[in-house]
Parts: C-alpha cells; sequence; structure tokens
C-alpha cells in the first residue's frame, strides 16, 4: 500500500508552475507613468500607504517620538578621528549598540553616512564597515555604525523570521526593522554638526536592502548607494537565491510598491546602484539592471534627473562584497553630490581596524528580542479573550474568511492516473484533482467490503505517503490528498513567503483547498458530509479552520498532538521556515483553537493522543 501512496502522480515543476501563477497575477510592474505630476502624486501615496502597513498594530505616534540616546565612551582612534559609543531605544525595550566615527576636527555643518549593518556574524565590527566608515571620517564626515538585528551584539534574534510571530499577533513585524533604521537617521540628524542637507545611506546586502527601504520611503536621505541590496519580487519569483529574508519580504507589502517602484522614489536624488556582475549570494548584476535600474532609470529621466542616477558593475572581486572598489565608488560619488576634494581611493585603514571586543557597546540585561516583544502582544491577546464579545457563528465566519482571504474556486474536475489496483483487500485508485490554479495529488482507497463507514479524508505535514489509512479500518473509503506544500506539492518556506508578500494568505489557500477536496468527495461519493484526518503541526489547523468554516461538510474530525492553542506559536516558538502557512498575519489576535471548535459544533472531535475532545 505504501507504494501506491508514495506514487507520483504530477510533473516536478506542477505546483511550482501553479506558484507562479498565482504570483504572476498578483505581482505589479512600475508601468503606467506618464507625468511627473502624476509620479509624484503616487509616490507620496506609497509612502503612506507603506507606512501604515509596516505599523499596523504598533502603538500610535511611534515614528514621531524621538529616541532614547545613552553615550558610553570614547576610543581615541586613529589620526583626524574619534569613535563613539552609543546605544540608541530602537523600539520599546529593544535597544541598539552603535558607533559614530566623528572627525576630530568638527567646525560648522559636515556631511553624515548612515552605515547600516548586513547579514555578517561580526555586525559593525566586520573589517570592510570599519574601513568605510574611518575612511568617512578621515574625509570629514559623520559615520553612524549600526548594528543589524541578529548580528553583532543583537545575535539574540538571529532568526529574523520571528517578525512572523508579530505578525501572527496583529503586529506588522516589519515595523520593528523599519523603526530601528529610522531612529538611527534621527540620532545622526540630531549630532549638532549633521548638515541636513548632506545626508547620505549606504550598506552592502542586508544593509543594502536597509538602505533601499527606508530611503524610498524617509526623503530626509538624499544621497543613496545601496550595495546589492535588493531586486524586484516579479524576477526573485524566478531565481530563489535572491528571495531573501522575511523582513525583506513582509506581508503585503507588494500589494503597495515591489522594489522597483521603491527604487524609483529615491528620484530625483543622487543614486549609485552598486551590484556584483558574479555575485555569490544574491542580486547579480545583469538581473539587478533589468528588474531595478531600467524601471527606476524611466523616472528619474521623467523627473529630468537621469544623470543623478548610477549603476556601477562591480567585477574586483565581483563577488558578494564592500570592498575597495566599491568604496572607491562611493567616495567619488560623495564628492561628486557633496562638493567634497577628497581622494577616490582607501586612505590608510588597516593598522586602526579594531576588534569585535573593543567595540562592543554593551547592552542592558533585559534588551528586548522579537520573541521577547511576541510574547508581550501575545500576553495582551490572553487578557483581552476574556472581555471579547463572542461574535455571532455567521459573523465568526464572516470575518475569520476574511482574515484568510480565502479564495474562492470553481468546482473541482478530476482525472483518474490508471485504472484501479486491488491492494492489502482495498481497491486503490489514483486522480489528480484541478482546484483553482492548483493541481493536486489524491490516492482513494476503497474496502472491499464497501466503504459502510463513509469517507474519510486524510491530510498530513508528509502528504499523503505517510499514510491515514486507520480509516480503512472503520470500514471508511480512504482518500489522501497532498496539499500545498505538502508530499508532492511540498515547497520550502520561500513559496508561502512570497505569496504572502503578494497579498495571499498560504493558509487560507490549503483551507480553501481542502473545502474543494471535501466538496468533490461528497459529489463523487453521493454523501452530505465527509470525516476528516489530520496529522502534523500544520495540517490539524487548516482541518480546525475548514471544519470551522463549512461545519456541515463534515462528520468527524480525528488528529494526532494538534495544537491545543495557537499561542504555542509564540510560547514554543515554532519556527516560520518550518511551517510558514501558520504565521497568517493577525489571526491570533482575532482566533484560537477553542474559538474554532465552537465554530464546527457539534462535529465530533478526537485528539488520538489526547482523545475525545467533544
Amino acid at each position: 500500500m505504501h507504494q501506491q501512496l508514495s506514487r507520483r502522480l504530477l510533473g516536478r515543476t506542477t505546483t511550482r508552475k501553479a506558484w507562479l501563477q498565482v504570483l504572476n497575477g498578483a505581482l505589479p510592474r512600475l508601468d503606467g507613468v506618464t507625468t511627473p505630476a502624476r509620479w509624484k502624486q503616487r509616490a507620496t501615496q506609497v509612502r503612506a500607504d507603506l507606512l501604515e502597513l509596516f505599523f499596523q498594530g504598533h502603538p500610535q505616534g511611534l515614528l514621531e517620538q524621538r529616541p532614547r540616546v545613552q553615550w558610553l565612551g570614547v576610543i581615541e582612534a586613529g589620526p583626524g578621528y574619534r569613535i563613539r559609543k552609543l546605544r540608541y531605544e530602537g523600539y520599546p525595550g529593544l535597544w541598539v549598540p552603535a558607533l559614530l566615527y566623528e572627525p576630530t576636527i568638527l567646525r560648522g555643518k559636515v556631511p553624515a553616512v548612515l552605515n547600516p549593518n548586513g547579514h555578517h556574524a561580526g555586525g559593525k565590527a566586520m573589517d570592510y564597515k570599519q574601513a568605510r566608515c574611518i575612511n568617512l571620517a578621515k574625509r570629514g564626515m559623520l559615520a553612524l555604525n549600526t548594528e543589524f538585528i541578529g548580528m553583532g551584539e543583537l545575535r539574540a534574534d538571529v532568526d529574523h523570521a520571528r517578525i512572523a510571530l508579530l505578525d501572527v499577533c496583529g503586529v506588522a513585524g516589519i515595523g520593528v526593522f523599519y523603526l530601528l533604521m529610522k531612529r538611527a537617521l534621527d540620532v545622526l540628524l540630531a549630532h549638532r554638526h549633521a548638515d541636513a542637507e548632506r545626508i547620505a545611506m549606504t550598506g552592502l546586502s542586508g544593509g543594502g536592502w536597509q538602505t533601499g527601504l527606508l530611503a524610498a520611503v524617509d526623503e530626509r536621505i538624499k544621497v543613496v548607494v545601496p550595495v546589492a541590496g535588493f531586486s524586484a519580487m516579479w524576477q526573485r519569483r524566478n531565481c530563489p537565491q535572491d528571495i531573501g529574508d522575511l523582513e525583506q519580504c513582509p506581508a503585503d507589502m507588494c500589494t503597495i510598491a515591489d522594489y522597483d517602484v521603491l527604487a524609483a522614489m529615491f528620484a530625483p536624488r543622487p543614486t549609485l546602484m552598486i551590484y556584483n556582475r558574479s555575485d555569490d549570494c544574491c542580486f547579480q548584476t545583469k538581473r539587478a539592471r533589468l528588474s531595478i535600474y531600467r524601471p527606476a532609470r524611466k523616472i528619474f529621466e521623467l523627473l529630468g534627473a537621469g544623470e543623478q542616477l548610477e549603476l556601477y558593475d562591480n567585477v574586483d572581486p565581483g563577488t558578494h562584497n564592500y570592498e575597495r572598489d566599491n568604496r572607491c565608488q562611493l567616495y567619488r560619488f560623495l564628492n561628486k553630490h557633496f562638493g567634497l576634494d577628497t581622494s577616490t581611493d582607501d586612505l590608510p585603514f588597516v593598522d586602526e581596524l579594531r576588534t569585535e571586543a573593543e567595540l562592543n557597546v554593551g547592552l542592558p540585561a533585559d534588551n528586548a528580542t522579537l520573541h521577547s516583544l511576541a510574547l508581550e502582544q501575545l500576553h495582551n491577546i490572553r487578557r483581552s479573550r476574556s472581555r471579547r464579545r463572542s461574535l455571532a457563528p455567521a459573523a465568526a465566519r464572516k470575518r475569520l474568511q476574511k482574515l484568510l482571504r480565502l479564495p474562492r474556486y470553481a468546482a473541482v474536475t478530476a482525472a483518474a492516473r490508471g485504472a484501479a489496483v486491488l491492494r492489502q483487500g482495498s481497491s486503490v485508485q489514483q486522480h489528480v484533482l484541478t482546484v483553482g490554479p492548483w493541481m493536486i495529488a489524491a490516492t482513494t482507497c476503497t474496502p472491499a467490503a464497501g466503504a459502510r463507514g463513509g469517507t474519510e479524508i486524510f491530510i498530513s505535514d508528509g502528504g499523503r505517503a505517510t499514510g491515514g489509512l486507520a480509516g480503512l479500518r472503520d470500514g471508511r473509503r480512504v482518500i489522501s490528498v497532498d496539499l500545498f506544500g505538502t508530499g508532492e506539492a511540498a515547497t520550502t518556506f520561500q513559496e508561502p513567503m512570497l505569496l504572502a508578500c503578494a497579498g495571499e494568505r498560504p493558509l487560507g489557500i490549503l483551507t480553501a483547498q481542502l473545502l474543494a477536496v471535501a466538496a468533490w468527495a461528497c459529489s463523487r461519493h453521493r454523501s452530505a458530509s465527509v470525516h476528516l484526518r489530520a496529522n502534523g503541526r500544520s495540517m490539524p489547523v487548516v482541518a480546525q479552520l475548514a471544519t470551522a468554516l463549512r461545519p456541515h461538510r463534515f462528520t468527524s474530525l480525528t488528529t494526532y498532538g494538534a495544537l491545543d492553542s495557537l499561542d504555542r506559536l509564540i510560547d514554543l516558538p515554532v519556527g516560520y521556515t518550518s511551517h510558514p502557512e501558520l504565521f497568517c498575519p493577525g489571526l491570533l489576535a482575532e482566533f484560537d483553537v477553542p474559538d474554532l471548535q465552537r465554530l464546527s459544533a457539534p462535529m465530533p472531535l478526537i485528539d488520538a493522543a489526547r482523545g475525545p475532545l467533544r
């Protein structure tokens, strides 16, 4: 029987093609802008919409608050500059260590450069970053070197995907990242010698992403130099190595703007886009040229600022880097647009590099993390549950359907794959079901004596090959199916992540697939309802959502070791990359497993690890 349940029914790219079809219809491209006035209007609206999205669920007024700053010592460094240690409160309770490279002699207003980190464990102490900041200070500029979440002294948050813990609570996790970089800019601009008209931002990789995101939204940045930081999502969908982390692909961002639009929003400010020809990480020049530089150039030219935009293709070394050649391009560009006359090559720095320990700033013992922030939100949700008015079932289902953005799929079509065969006393028939754009592998096992116990659908995180034939012992016909992300339709975490970024809800897609399969099974086998069995961590949640939304469609639900509460996503915590579909934005804030169980009443509920639940 295992051989039949393991039989491949779909092509190896079938699920990916359906995924691409959904994304192609959801990911916008930068086009249709005909006049400068229309573009400026659109850019203004995008900035407002992004900030609204990023700060959903956060306390009001966070953006306007000035960050608290603590200055914690000075390193008398090399000739012509010093390093001042500081930390600032990037988000309430979350302090960020930083280093200010400051010229020894300061008179009047001078240029200032914000230098965010990328995904390098050494954080602000990385040698290439020290080299850049030392060189900027020696040229008479202020250089603020900030730590990145998960790197250096902020390694407690090495799993960036934990912003999903906030998302599921109804608090946009991307807002934490944005506020940390925005408040770094606030700190830099508060320096009495900082020239507000000569503020630049530059960084590599995740630092390039921060540069692109903040510069697009915050026009206080006057010169923009991202290095290997981003490309458009419509290009990334065909290039897994470019997709990136969750903060770079936050839920719903592409319903407002893709990165081609964000890059165009740099206009008409001077912008140097640096990419690497043979980048061994992501965003090679040839791909970024097509998806970022060319669309942005159209807007720069529309605004009469074509000469303000440059693209540099690094070939020395051409890998993922911010080494000498790329730094020289930065110095040249800042000279040009800040009215400076400094060397376009590195000034001496090698003997002035400091160890990570020397550059450590120190953090409060109780410094917040993404997990602790999510636990705070969960605490608030738990307190509010006792006061929350229960919606009438019809209203609750309507609200749940809206949270899931439940797709509406037309009738299922089924194509048999071969003739039925007899195995271990059961007749086995293979089908491929078409549900909207998706193809679902299905194996039906019918007892030789007939399905006197009705029909049961089996779903599992591991797919139909994991068994699920317990229903045969009860005389049931068992239909084992591979929903999106399971079995033959298995994916990485990136596919659900991009769907969410485009405005879809993977959990809603799964629930809609299950409901469509249940309707097909009822129609095919002339029954009003079917039994349902779900194994794993994700599929029992999908099953409970389906039974809550359409209780009349199901006779019973049997799970094994299912989560007793969605709170466990945060309590444990559950890793986003293992179960991305569970982190549906806002779901936990309004619904928990007991709520779903109430909506499915009086249908029998059994958990094989715990016994009858109702």
